[in-house]
């Protein structure tokens, strides 16, 4: 008769701290976080314990706050831009050089910045960026000539287009797949509380220091944040000596497998058609987005007969609408991935249905004669943005895996151009037709047809596969058996994290 197998004796290093632990502890432990985080971390309901919520503290201590004084940098220079202008006496046309100066750099830094911070680590480039454009800004009020200025905003834009590239990055390595809808949610509320608090704060710092004191003050706050960021933040999770073996067992088996570095992968993706594609949606989320960042005062006060003082308090609302929106949409998504193990499931129909949302609000914001409906109609749009831009973020780093930073770079770039090219297109629309309803409903029909391309962004396919020639790694040369496009389940896995 076979008898029972003895029960293992529990290791002397299991109550020690786990750099002390032995070879086979460390691996039972690995094994058990992999376990119960079932497909790379996409349906994980339940995580292993002592799981710790280290990467939660990073991302709202150290990469969300980088990316708030950024927002405070950038709209800084607007807000304060009356005030100089006419201390210098600078034209109107070259304050508008001065200002467009920015995103014109920021744009173009994009891809590089992205290509930096997957070579170099998000830690090193965006210390070294926000060092640069805290000092950027600290310059800025000791000179007092147009090139001056003209020259301080161009170093500024290039060095903050870092940023969110690297924030991205950072995201990917910290985070499983499951999670990154609601990590990105906290990154994106970083970036729209930034205008909601920069113009009251920088014009109540103006009325009683002066606008030089805006540009020394969060020039200040981004150097002192910047020196947080290097000694708190850790590129490779393992490595941070706050981490327990736990959490960072958990992060590395949500991660899909696949090497850190792709070779041409820019020039690769460049052919392929799902990677315009993502490009050009996010395009379209940005001419709607671009109406509240540049126009809504304006329209608000012109087209609907508001004070100054309702108009500020009006036009918030949307921003506040936004920031909200942003949290519900990332927990909604990464719990679609949890119920349904699809990133399919749960990015695609997340995002169509923002697109939707977002164009038959603002229509119907327009047509409204009610101020209430008006800006309800209004929070409802830009809320459902908030939707969007969570889903693409996150499936930035479905699509770009280890070349995250590149697919954040070329969709920011877009992003960037559209800031730029939407407030001139609405403007022109609003001129030949007398009406600003016409030019919402063209933003709205730009809606539309982003909802139309995320029916082939498909965001489970990789692009590193395609870009590859559909060899998957490790494969020698032979083809992966055909699969549903749906099924994710086969890429759970661990990534090696570059050294710190």
């Amino acid at each position: 008769m076979r008898g029972r197998a003895p029960a293992s004796r529990p290791c002397p290093c299991i109550s020690a701290n786990w750099p002390r632990s032995c070879s086979g502890c460390s691996a039972n432990r690995a094994a058990r976080a992999a376990r119960t985080t079932p497909d790379a971390g996409f349906g994980s309901r339940t995580m292993p314990r002592r799981v710790n919520h280290l990467r939660w503290k990073i991302v709202a201590l150290l990469v969300a706050p980088l990316t708030f004084v950024m927002t405070l940098d950038r709209a800084a220079m607007a807000v304060a831009a009356p005030t100089i202008q006419g201390e210098l006496g600078l034209s109107i046309v070259e304050m508008s050089m001065i200002l467009t100066i920015y995103f014109w750099a920021y744009a173009i830094g994009q891809i590089p910045a992205g290509r930096a911070a997957e070579r170099f680590g998000s830690r090193s480039v965006l210390f070294g960026t926000s060092t640069v454009w805290s000092l950027m800004m600290i310059v800025t009020p000791l000179g007092g000539s147009f090139a001056w200025l003209f020259g301080c905003r161009l170093v500024l834009g290039g060095a903050q287009s870092a940023d969110w590239s690297s924030s991205v990055v950072a995201l990917k390595r910290w985070f499983p797949a499951g999670e990154r809808a609601k990590g990105n949610a906290v990154l994106l509320a970083g970036l729209y509380l930034g205008p909601i608090v920069s113009a009251p704060l920088t014009a109540w710092t103006i009325g009683h220091f002066g606008w030089h004191a805006v540009f020394y003050g969060f020039g200040a706050l981004g150097l002192l944040l910047g020196a947080v960021w290097w000694f708190g933040y850790r590129d490779a999770p393992a490595s941070h000596p706050l981490i327990t073996r736990a959490e960072a067992d958990y992060i590395a088996a949500g991660q899909p497998p696949g090497p850190t570095a792709v070779s041409g992968s820019l020039v690769r993706c460049l052919r392929l058609g799902r990677f315009w594609i993502f490009g050009i949606q996010y395009f379209l989320l940005v001419l709607i987005q671009s109406f509240y960042t540049t126009w809504l005062p304006t329209y608000l006060m012109r087209a609907r007969g508001l004070s100054l003082k309702a108009m500020g308090i009006d036009a918030s609302l949307p921003w506040v609408a936004v920031f909200v929106a942003v949290f519900v949409a990332g927990a909604v998504s990464d719990r679609l991935l949890r119920k349904t193990g699809s990133i399919y499931r749960a990015r695609t129909p997340v995002a169509i249905a923002g697109f939707v949302v977002s164009a038959l609000a603002l229509i119907a914001a327009s047509r409204a004669e009610a101020m209430a409906a008006v800006i309800a109609l209004l929070c409802l749009s830009f809320a459902a943005v908030g939707f969007v831009q969570v889903v693409v973020w996150s499936a930035a780093q479905d699509l770009g895996r280890p070349f995250a930073g590149v697919m954040s770079g070329w969709t920011n770039v877009w992003g960037a151009l559209s800031n730029v090219a939407g407030p001139m297109a609405l403007a022109l629309v609003v001129k030949v037709t007398g009406s600003w309803g016409s030019g919402m409903v063209v933003i709205g029909a730009a809606a539309a047809c982003g909802a139309v391309l995320w029916l082939f962004v498909h965001p489970e396919r990789p692009l590193l596969a395609v870009a590859a020639g559909g060899l998957p790694p490790g494969s020698g040369g032979q083809s992966a058996p055909r699969r549903d496009p749906r099924d994710i389940g086969a890429d759970a896995g661990r990534v090696s994290e570059p050294a710190d």
